[in-house]
């Protein structure tokens, strides 16, 4: 009974299996698989392993008042113009000086709302108080803030 049935008789397969031997030996000379004397101490390596990703691709997941955070004082500004109506804003040197009574947790939440809406329709539109909810809201929401006072 033949081993394989895709040959017609066993002399056809005898044949095949001389002629890939023939071919197997001829492209051995010019493998890179084998070095060129079989004692050689360098070791051949024949599979590969990626690298491990990196460290930044990792998912972190900060604690939201934690770490420095600042903004600038034209960011400050165009809040303030959002948030409170009326005409008496606060100049770019009087922002600088108000910010540091806000906490960072605060001051995220100021460029968040800021960054609503484009410089131009700030300083163009009437107010709304849409934004003025939203800053209240968050002030309800976001509890105490814990400050530390070394004396």
């Amino acid at each position: 009974r033949p081993r394989c049935r895709t040959f017609p008789t066993l002399e056809a397969e005898a044949k095949y299996w001389s002629i890939a031997a023939r071919y197997r030996r001829h492209l051995a000379q010019s493998s890179a698989r084998q070095p060129p004397h079989e004692t050689s101490e360098i070791p051949l390596v024949t599979y590969y392993t990626p690298r491990l990703l990196p460290q930044y691709r990792d998912a972190r997941h900060p604690d939201d008042g934690s770490g420095e955070f600042s903004i600038s004082p034209k960011t400050f500004c165009k809040w303030h113009r959002m948030v409170f109506r009326g005409s008496h804003h606060p100049t770019l040197a009087q922002a600088a000086v108000r910010m540091k009574y806000h906490s960072h947790r605060d001051l995220r939440e100021m460029q968040r709302i800021a960054r609503l809406l484009p410089d131009e329709p700030v300083l163009r539109r009437p107010w709304s108080p849409k934004y003025s909810k939203l800053w209240k809201r968050w002030l309800d929401s976001k509890g105490p803030d814990i400050v530390v006072v070394f004396e």
